[in-house]
């Protein structure tokens, strides 16, 4: 099926060697479209194209018309402009003479009179398949086989697309995984795969496992100091605390060991390991990236990516945990209040514009980890712009097992309520009209409790 893709590329790639004017690329702020807009980046320096980029957290048609004025002929949208297309249809290809190519995995409007590249055309799930990210490396791989060292960008935009889950890469990604690997792009092995693997100190990612409960040493640092040196391995090096990644293969090997005679559910916790040749695991770094979109910040994803820009990338996750430490402050703070924080069959924070829409779904996802909802699924709504609502919602493992699907319910709800959204069935979003927040928590409520 990569093939296949590779060979619906071709005239794309072809459009954009043979063109000699001026570009404008345009991506969308989340970690897939910062990746796509680096390997697009890439691509086009590499042909020593005359180009400029901008990342947008959405299209709208303002900003279609505004594009469809700007000097450059040739326009490049990367992870946004599927579900656009009527728009660039209307605006760009109706009303100039400018050529448009879309690289994107959303469900498309239309297919247009353009060059537009997406699995959804060729009966691929551009939802769990493949990301934009990969879509922008297929691309760039038929522009010339030379940029196959990209295929790490389409891997870090997969995970933070939530196609990669319990460690294996889903779909079409497995197919770029398997390629990476063998090329020595990226390293693969099995590992605990705990939070803060590459960048926290080892007894804070023991401390912070909730899922399974680790006796002892879930919360409980102390406890997961002595874990580690009963299971005779060093917590520091040369001074400082040693991450899990810093530990050898043996070391890791006696932790498990260790592990699994205490009784833990270890198997849970192992799963394929993707380390990046910058050292980070690839989790970690996709949440790095997608962290500069959050902060408003997404062309310094770009240049952590293309200039391996490791002291950027420390401080912006430093930024980051600052304003999740907020955010959550404002969730513990207004825990009691049942305006803000309450629960029946769905738990819901409420928080207006306490929390910035970019940091709700952390907070959904952080507070239903930790125990602070004892329902099937956490839902958060925030502020956005243009009056609307953004809504991030979760649902319990154990209720997805069962067959729930979570972005089902939510897509139907957004249908309701003229909103727009979807996702998984673990995991789903929406942006909806703000004087429909409470119809759409009703509506969540009660469906919800017809399927669980």
């Amino acid at each position: 099926m990569v093939d296949d893709i590779l060979d619906e590329a071709e005239p794309a790639a072809q459009q954009i060697k043979d063109f000699d004017g001026k570009i404008r690329l345009i991506g969308q702020y989340d970690a897939d479209g910062i990746n796509a807009t680096a390997i697009s980046h890439e691509m086009l320096d590499r042909l020593d194209k005359n180009f400029e980029y901008e990342i947008l957290r959405q299209l709208y048609e303002e900003d279609v018309e505004r594009i469809a004025e700007e000097d450059e002929e040739l326009l490049l949208f990367v992870d946004i402009g599927s579900g656009q297309s009527e728009l660039i249809q209307e605006h760009i290809i109706e009303e100039t003479d400018k050529e448009v190519v879309v690289v994107d995995h959303h469900e498309p409007q239309i297919e247009g009179d353009f060059t537009h590249l997406n699995p959804h055309f060729l009966g691929i799930d551009g939802g769990e398949a493949i990301s934009a990210a990969g879509m922008a490396y297929l691309l760039a791989k038929a522009v010339d086989e030379d940029n196959q060292d990209l295929v790490k960008y389409a891997l870090i935009g997969a995970t933070g697309d939530v196609q990669k889950q319990e460690g294996e890469f889903l779909g079409l990604n497995e197919e770029l995984a398997e390629e990476a690997v063998e090329n020595d792009i990226i390293e693969k092995r099995q590992g605990l795969d705990l939070y803060g693997r590459t960048t926290k100190p080892l007894q804070k990612s023991l401390m912070y496992t909730s899922d399974p409960h680790l006796e002892g040493v879930s919360n409980d640092e102390s406890g997961a100091i002595q874990l580690v040196k009963s299971a005779g391995v060093e917590i520091r090096e040369n001074g400082d605390f040693k991450t899990l990644a810093d530990l050898s293969e043996e070391e890791e090997k006696q932790l498990i060991h260790k592990m699994i005679k205490r009784g833990y559910e270890v198997p849970q916790l192992l799963n394929d390991i993707y380390t990046l040749p910058n050292g980070y695991e690839i989790d970690e770094f996709s949440t790095i990236i997608n962290a500069c979109g959050r902060l408003g910040e997404p062309r310094k994803g770009v240049k952590i990516l293309l200039e391996d820009d490791l002291d950027l990338a420390e401080k912006i996750s430093t930024k980051y945990g600052r304003k999740i430490s907020s955010a959550l402050r404002y969730f513990e703070n207004n825990k009691e209040d049942n305006d803000v924080v309450y629960e029946d069959t769905v738990g819901i924070i409420d928080a207006g514009s306490n929390i910035g829409e970019d940091f709700i779904g952390t907070v959904t996802t952080i507070t239903m980890s930790n125990g602070a909802f004892d329902c099937p699924v956490v839902m958060g709504a925030a502020h956005a712009e243009k009056e609307q609502i953004k809504i991030s919602s979760r649902a319990r493992k154990e209720v997805v097992e069962d067959g729930f699907n979570l972005g089902e319910i939510i897509g139907e709800i957004c249908e309701e309520v003229d909103g727009e959204g979807g996702g998984h069935n673990i995991a789903a979003g929406a942006k909806i009209p703000r004087d429909k927040k409470d119809e759409f928590m009703e509506s969540l409520e009660e469906k919800v409790a017809e399927e669980v």
